[in-house]
């Protein structure tokens, strides 16, 4: 039931994330109209403070990712202006205090079940993890990639 606005660059990506599902997209967070109960940002830099301003009250923020590469300047006075109670959580994937164990068992059981369709973007043996890391750095893959032991 939740209505879904997509941030992305790439107009090919947009009608993608369409297809999938997304009732808006966008290609930057400032045009995105907000507020937002919750927002996933990845980018960093310049852009989370942009998704910070679109949250409503008591929304909520989940910092992933530094795609940017672009270090974060948050002016925290922005909280008396904009999202009244809000919450901004950082989520890491190597948090060595949490086991990934259940969710990854959710995540298969769905997938199982076809409730969720993960994208594979590439598919590559083990001996070219350093180009599909570049290529996932560099945005060059759309959705996930996999790499395969022989």
């Amino acid at each position: 039931g939740a209505e879904l606005t997509a941030v992305t660059a790439s107009p090919e990506r947009g009608r993608r994330l369409v297809e999938l599902g997304a009732a808006e997209v966008v290609h930057e967070p400032g045009a995105a109209r907000g507020p937002y109960d919750l927002v996933l940002e990845s980018t960093g830099g310049a852009a989370l403070p942009l998704a910070l301003a679109r949250l409503a009250r008591r929304g909520t923020l989940i910092w992933f990712g530094q795609a940017s590469r672009t270090p974060v300047t948050l002016d925290f006075f922005d909280f008396f202006k904009g999202p009244e109670s809000a919450v901004v959580r950082h989520f890491h994937y190597a948090d060595s205090d949490v086991s990934d164990g259940a969710d990854l068992a959710t995540l298969v059981r769905l997938t199982g079940e076809g409730r969720l369709s993960p994208e594979l973007g590439r598919v590559a043996p083990w001996a070219e993890t350093a180009a599909v890391l570049t290529d996932l750095r560099e945005r060059r893959i759309r959705g996930k990639a996999v790499l395969t032991l022989a």
